[in-house]
């Protein structure tokens, strides 16, 4: 092999090293299968007793995360005067339901989010259904997070749990009878009065709530409060591997966004202190969490536990889903309200991780959805609004990737041809270069000046095919990060064998082996664009092995950014097409160009007269 070809395999070899630490570098670390934790002993504040408050003993706390808050009392746990209530919250967009033992949100029902392994799942064809329809119970998604959210007094060690508190619980209903308010209260005798009040926000997966926080006792050494969401049983998703991988506690403390893995928050809990502005927990398409609106937000706390499955929840998980989950758990910790002035505002939302549904509630909690780095923001939000126009007008979110992934090309034509044009150019110049390069092979400056004075000659400027690519990155980096993380692919199908545009296609499998189609087809449409491209067959070995790490690389990506790369190869074969008929007509340069370039002095043109 010549020596760019072993170069060319050593930097393959090299990617293929330093694959993991790229992955990470990049923002895909979530694609990283972690090694499997050992199940830790973790402290359930959901459950503690209450006693607490006013100075009792608290009872030891439980070795492993209790499955419902709706669960007996253990051992330890104070007698209730109450039996437990539970009381649901309608709208057409979900059906909320909390408890009134500790004032907790149990769980939320999507109605219009279909799980991908509900009832109608089970059998030889999954059954389907149109988005945006209200989709029958058994086959929503559902959030419950045992519980979900809930309010407990102090933060941290010094967290005080009102789990096992009684509250009195009062409702508001609409001219139509429907529940729009509920309010739960609680005053511990000699300790806190507590206040909680929930109203719904029309047309949004919003709450409002009002929090009333009086008579802490001034020696019970409470300074705040915390607001605590918890992850759900990932249960919704095809694709239950990349659901794990992106589970993570999401918060904005001052200006900076905190997106912490349950894997890495299982081995570490991470604090962050100033003014936050909301918290929320999210795997990859749903998110659960509270927006500050008037109080003291003095941080958030994010940490992670282990929860083993129940028999009804691993009836439900598809084949080789672990017996135990990554819980991640996410406080707000405010400030205690004045005496004054003791009601604090919030914003509480549990459903889809939609990015202008989001923007909507004018709370920064879009902010929780990854589209890319600051300034990709712009690019990625205006793509999102021209994916959704498209699949509005085609009604097929895979056919508006292809339109999509051609609009771009089209916009992109002029810089694209400009760049390749360029690259010819500069091929076809690439044997005078040669010559030069070897006839001032001991005068750096006088080469420099030749190779300078021919590219000025031919008009080809060598930064030509560079600057044109560069220019196009943010608008790549933001096709990707839409296509990746925008909830509109889900459970979206296209043709045939692809049914879910953001899990991996499967055409079928060879024992353990998922055989997908639509990578292959990638790497073939590769290898097309680069057969149309003259390049050194020098070169050529390395450029086949570069798709090969593509097919690697992509294998397991959601087929909806698969299908995006196969059309941007096949369209970039029929630009290099077009590129190479243009050429056809183009003479090549004249060889006397390097050598006016570099005309020899007025003393060696006398010494050649005189041997002449």
């Amino acid at each position: 092999m010549d020596r760019k070809t072993i170069i060319g395999v050593a930097l393959c070899l090299l990617l293929l090293v330093l694959y993991r630490p790229l992955l990470r570098w990049v923002g895909l670390e979530h694609y990283l299968e972690s090694p499997r934790q050992a199940p830790v002993s973790a402290v359930d504040t959901t459950r503690r007793d209450t006693s607490r408050i006013a100075g009792a003993a608290a009872p030891p706390p439980a070795a492993r995360l209790e499955s419902s808050p709706a669960s007996p009392p253990s051992a330890g746990s104070q007698a209730h005067a109450a039996p437990e209530r539970l009381v649901d919250l309608e709208t057409p967009l979900y059906h909320a339901r909390f408890s009134s033992r500790g004032a907790r949100l149990v769980s939320v029902e999507l109605k219009r989010y279909a799980s991908a392994h509900g009832a109608s799942s089970r059998g030889v064809k999954g059954r389907r259904f149109k988005s945006g329809r209200e989709i029958p119970p058994g086959d929503r998604v559902v959030l419950a997070g045992g519980p979900l959210f809930g309010l407990d007094l102090g933060s941290g060690k010094a967290l005080q749990s009102l789990a096992d508190m009684d509250f009195a619980v009062a409702e508001s209903l609409d001219a139509a009878g429907s529940r729009r308010v509920v309010t739960f209260t609680a005053q511990d005798s000699g300790g806190p009065f507590v206040r909680e009040t929930y109203r719904v926000r029309p047309d949004t997966y919003a709450l409002d709530l009002e929090v009333e926080l009086r008579g802490v006792p001034a020696n019970s050494r409470i300074l705040d409060y915390s607001l605590t969401s918890r992850s759900w049983p990932l249960l919704t998703e095809s694709d239950v591997v990349s659901d794990a991988r992106t589970l993570r506690a999401s918060s904005l403390v001052g200006t900076n966004i905190h997106r912490e893995r349950a894997v890495g928050l299982l081995k570490t809990a991470r604090d962050f202190d100033g003014n936050a502005a909301w918290e929320v927990v999210q795997s990859r398409y749903f998110m659960s969490g509270v927006a500050i609106h008037q109080g003291d937000a003095r941080g958030v706390q994010s940490r992670a536990e282990l929860r083993s499955s129940t028999t009804e929840e691993l009836a439900l998980a598809p084949p080789g889903a672990k017996p135990e989950q990554p819980v991640a758990v996410n406080s707000l910790v405010v400030g205690l309200p004045p005496e004054s002035r003791p009601v604090q505002r919030f914003v509480f939302y549990a459903g889809p991780a939609e990015y202008f549904g989001l923007a909507g509630l004018k709370s920064q909690l879009e902010g929780a959805v990854d589209l890319g780095w600051p300034w990709i923001l712009p690019f990625a939000r205006f793509l999102l609004r021209v994916l959704n126009w498209l699949d509005v007008l085609l009604q097929n979110y895979g056919l508006s990737i292809i339109a999509l992934a051609t609009l771009v090309r089209v916009l992109l034509h002029p810089l694209n041809m400009m760049s390749m044009k360029s690259m010819r150019a500069m091929q076809r110049l690439q044997p005078e270069m040669e010559r030069i390069k070897e006839k001032y092979k001991n005068d750096a400056s006088a080469m420099n000046a030749a190779v300078m004075a021919l590219y000025k000659e031919n008009k080809v400027n060598p930064a030509g095919g560079c600057l044109p690519m560069l220019l196009q990155m943010p608008l790549f980096v933001a096709l990707y990060q839409v296509l990746f993380n925008a909830i509109e692919l889900r459970l979206a199908p296209f043709v045939a064998w692809m049914q879910d545009l953001s899990a991996p296609d499967l055409l079928f499998t060879i024992g353990p082996l998922p055989i997908r189609l639509l990578p292959l087809l990638m790497a073939g449409s590769g290898i097309l664009s680069q057969r149309v491209t003259p390049t050194d067959p020098r070169q050529l070995p390395s450029m086949y092995m570069m798709n090969v790490m593509m097919l690697v690389f992509f294998y397991n990506l959601p087929s909806g950014l698969v299908l995006y790369w196969t059309v941007m190869n096949l369209l970039t074969a029929l630009q290099q097409w077009m590129v190479l008929r243009q050429d056809a007509a183009v003479p090549v340069p004249a060889a006397a160009a390097p050598a006016r370039a570099s005309t020899p002095g007025p003393k060696k043109r006398r010494a050649e007269g005189r041997t002449g």
